[in-house]
């Protein structure tokens, strides 16, 4: 008798479990408002999206052509000039191996944003607009990644340049001053 009632009280609790689950799943989805919203401006919301995507791919050419000539005319060859004529340039070096990484990661973030946007215009924000939404929140996301190794290469930039200044002081003051 105690094992029916004991069974019966699991039963019961499993079953509530399963009945709550839903509709806290459901709770922290698209209101009915929202999905509506969607819908109704799919067209404006998906021409928005192309044109951004438009618009972004030229400033990635020329944000990545400039990072890359940054990283391989200036400061790899700086590095080099300074190494050959015997000179202690590890922090420099340090910096902009630090830098190429960085851009590494910054090709990296910004070829998967793109492609969440391509996958997030693809998809029908009238048909499946949950689907739609959650694509459209992990595409912010990545755009939000790129913006951010984009302002580390920005700081590694202006950290080198710090440094290239203070070098200059410690080993060529003498002869800048006497010019």
């Amino acid at each position: 008798m105690i094992y029916k009632y004991l069974r019966f009280v699991c039963l019961l609790a499993v079953a509530a479990v399963l009945v709550v689950l839903p509709v806290h799943a459901q709770s922290e989805g698209l209101t009915t408002e929202q999905i509506a919203t969607i819908k109704q401006n799919c067209r404006q919301i998906s021409a928005t999206l192309s044109q951004i995507r438009t618009n972004d791919a030229p400033v990635y050419i020329n944000k990545n052509q400039t990072y890359f000539s940054i990283g391989d005319k200036l400061m790899a060859r700086l590095n080099s000039r300074l190494t050959l004529n015997s000179y202690d340039a590890s922090d420099l070096v340090r910096t902009s191996s630090d830098y190429n990484h960085e851009l590494q990661n910054f090709r990296t973030q910004y070829k998967a944003y793109e492609e969440l946007l391509s996958d997030t215009i693809h998809t029908d924000c009238k048909r499946d607009t949950e689907r739609f939404y959650n694509k459209l929140a992990s595409t912010r996301d990545a755009r939000g990644r790129v913006h951010e190794s984009a302002m580390k290469l920005r700081e590694f930039i202006s950290q080198y340049g710090n440094q290239v200044q203070t070098f200059g002081q410690q080993h060529f003051s003498k002869g800048v001053d006497s010019e």
